[in-house]
């Protein structure tokens, strides 16, 4: 079971419970669905109330649900490291070539079956809901959160862009006459009878990536440079796609630029800074993780390497 509670304040004296919920505490409606009919699902100092309950100054206002899974989940035991953790979201650091969710061919191997295995002694298990999603290859940082009130908070940051992430990526090439900053402004849609592959298209949906590019190296002659990357809409491979769209494909990108380009054997795109309201706070939080061993070694193998990159 886990617990939401409110001292209400002199300002929403005579409220209903419905009315502070959605308007003062920005509950969603699916969410007081799930609890109004539970047993001691809502509560005013202790007392059982319908959503048409009355507040007043100084109340206490709970609201109670137990931690349902939604999702089924092998626990399977494996590493996780983990960045941050809170009653109500875990920030992970996912490994390149791990999946976040089970599916074909991976069903207990997956981020989540190592979480589910790293909780399992736990009375009640948490609901383990990521927030976005990164692609098997990509690395990096992923907020999960652990009940319904966060997951509702987080995806609702997500949608007016409260919740930001900022990306690295190594490129193909260096920027000769082009705009080393800037904003990617190119809708994408998926490519018609394809099962995996998206393109920048007219017709496609809005699509915005803004752009910065940190540095420019050399490996045995060929070109590549570091880019930071923020995303402000959230399409399936965004990054990949706009990057390839400036010429300027991911090194290693197998779908969208050249499969193993400089030994590189992924797409190289790294999850490099998340900035959230944590539930319940009002105050920004940003988290942010090491650039991967692959990155270093190759900027390292470069010989330009500079302490000052980000």
């Amino acid at each position: 079971m886990w617990q939401l509670s409110y001292t209400i304040e002199p300002e929403a004296d005579g409220l209903s419970v419905n009315a502070y919920a959605r308007n003062i505490a920005g509950l969603s409606r699916a969410f007081l669905r799930s609890v109004k009919f539970r047993e001691n699902g809502i509560l005013i100092n202790g007392q059982r109330v319908t959503t048409r309950g009355v507040l007043h100054a100084g109340d206490s206002l709970v609201f109670n649900m137990p931690n349902d899974r939604t999702q089924k989940v092998v626990p399977a035991e494996g590493p996780v490291s983990i960045v941050f953790e809170n009653e109500d979201i875990v920030l992970v650091n996912k490994p390149a070539r791990l999946v976040i969710h089970p599916c074909h061919g991976h069903y207990s191997d997956t981020l989540l079956s190592y979480l589910a295995w790293y909780y399992r002694l736990l009375p009640e298990q948490p609901l383990l809901c990521p927030i976005g999603r990164l692609d098997k290859d990509t690395s990096g940082l992923i907020l999960i959160a652990k009940n319904k009130y966060a997951a509702q908070q987080l995806e609702r940051q997500r949608a007016n862009h409260t919740l930001s992430r900022v990306y690295l990526a190594l490129a193909e090439g260096h920027w000769t006459n082009q705009s080393k900053s800037g904003l990617i402004d190119r809708p994408i849609e998926k490519v018609p009878e394809c099962f995996n592959r998206y393109q920048v298209a007219d017709t496609g949906r809005p699509s915005r990536t803004e752009y910065e590019v940190l540095s420019e190296f050399t490996y045995e002659e060929t070109p590549f440079s570091l880019v930071r990357l923020k995303l402000q809409t959230g399409r399936t491979h965004q990054i990949r796609v706009h990057m390839a769209s400036l010429s300027h494909p991911l090194l290693g990108d197998s779908i969208y630029g050249h499969e193993g380009f400089l030994g590189f054997d992924r797409a190289a795109l790294h999850s490099f800074e998340i900035t959230c309201q944590l539930p319940g706070h009002q105050d920004l939080a940003v988290f942010s993780s090491e650039m991967p061993e692959d990155f270093q070694k190759m900027i390292v193998e470069s010989k330009k390497l500079s302490s000052t990159l980000i």
